[in-house]
């Protein structure tokens, strides 16, 4: 007997992934992250209607949406009100025709100069990026080529910025100090030939955050970095493994490939993992790093773990031991503790 065709499975309107009804738990999890709102309690009372009203994303990019909007929402409601409305004054035809001229004027005085003043920035900052590179490799003369080309990688990628750029050192107990030097030298270097804005980068230790995991935390993280990072754009965070999740997953926002406030960001990560790190293939060295965060943060959800982490391994690498003398540049960075 013939069985009766079954209703083919929807694809995710973003990434085209079939989507599957969605579990009770899942509902929950997101009940639990996203309640405060309004948008998800328009949500809520649709799937309580009818589930097929609300399952249009798979899981994963259901999550990103909620999270996106949550972060949004928290830059509103800490930018209303500040400041107070006041009046406009309104100006004369011929006053604005009067600006407007002399905007168009000014453009073309100086628009072949502006262009000059481009082009050889850019070319300037190919030179640059070169003796960096170089200047890393003199300073640490056994950093393997694999590091090298994937330093490179990451400084060329922000010659033209599209996503923020996420760099991960693996290390153990007795590379720890080359660790720290490594991630300064390389985030000063990018504060000078990249990252002009400001002098200084941000430094942060995720060990001074191990105390901060109740739920009231959960935005602490992203407050504390939302406007030195704009300002900064140069992140070292050291001690990845200990930060909680509960603070950690404000990472998503951060990282957001998405976000055109970050797109011009780097992150130095630094992540303790435990064995020998000398023989690792580059595939090793990923599944290193997840182990690792999977064991920090193994009381998340999965649906949250896996694409934070995902997004974490871009840029991977694990650090082998030059010395323990102490790192120079430490007035470059501004420390970020709670």
């Amino acid at each position: 007997m013939a069985k009766p065709c079954e209703e083919p499975l929807k694809g995710c309107q973003l990434c085209g992934y079939r989507v599957m009804n969605y579990t009770p738990e899942f509902i929950q999890l997101l009940k639990k992250e996203f309640s405060e709102l309004k948008e998800f309690k328009i949500f809520w009372n649709k799937y309580n209607e009818n589930p097929d009203l609300v399952n249009d994303l798979c899981e994963r990019c259901q999550i990103s949406y909620w999270q996106k909007l949550k972060y949004t929402n928290h830059n509103q409601v800490k930018q209303h009100n500040r400041t107070a409305d006041t009046p406009r004054k309104s100006f004369s035809s011929y006053t604005f025709v009067l600006i407007i001229m002399a905007s168009l004027l000014g453009g073309y005085l100086f628009s072949n100069f502006d262009n000059l003043s481009k082009t050889n920035n850019n070319e300037l900052s190919k030179d640059k990026l070169k003796s960096t590179m170089m200047s890393l490799k003199n300073h640490f003369p056994s950093l393997q080529q694999s590091m090298i080309k994937k330093l490179g990688g990451a400084f060329t990628r922000l010659q033209t910025p599209g996503e923020p750029i996420v760099f991960m050192l693996l290390h153990n107990d007795a590379n720890k100090q080359t660790t720290d030097c490594l991630a300064s030298y390389a985030s000063v270097s990018a504060k000078k030939y990249i990252f002009t804005n400001s002098a200084q980068g941000l430094w942060m230790n995720g060990s001074e955050w191990t105390s901060y995991s109740d739920r009231d935390d959960e935005d602490l993280f992203y407050e504390k970095l939302n406007a030195p990072l704009e300002k900064n754009e140069v992140l070292v965070l050291e001690n990845l493994q200990d930060l909680p999740w509960s603070l950690a997953k404000a990472l998503h926002h951060l990282c957001d490939s998405e976000n055109p406030k970050y797109t011009k960001a780097m992150y130095m990560l630094e992540l303790r993992v435990n064995g020998d790190l000398q023989q690792l293939s580059d595939g090793d060295k990923i599944v290193a790093a997840e182990r690792a965060m999977n064991m920090a943060w193994q009381d998340a959800p999965n649906e949250f773990r896996e694409p934070l982490i995902a997004r974490l391994t871009s840029f991977v690498d694990a650090v082998q031991w030059e010395s323990d003398e102490a790192c120079q540049g430490e007035s470059s960075f501004i420390r970020i503790s709670p």
